[in-house]
């Protein structure tokens, strides 16, 4: 199974450590990576949204309404 917050948690560790190695000069590349890999989260976490399953409101009330009420 695809872990989204493994792949993210790397992803920062890894922005982390570009950020650790900006100098002074002739750095401009790894600011270019590190907006790249802030990216690719936004659309790791897109993705993990999109894979969770969906539920009406009214199967949430449902469910809310059981555990809430479940002599009902």
């Amino acid at each position: 199974m695809y872990n989204y917050e493994n792949q993210i948690a790397v992803l920062k560790e890894t922005i982390q450590w570009f950020k650790k190695q900006i100098e002074p000069h002739d750095c401009g590349w790894m600011y270019t990576t590190i907006d790249g890999l802030k990216h690719r989260i936004k659309i790791l976490k897109k993705e993990m949204k999109e894979d969770l399953p969906k539920e009406t409101w009214a199967k949430g009330y449902a469910k809310w309404k059981e555990k809430r009420c479940p002599h009902n």
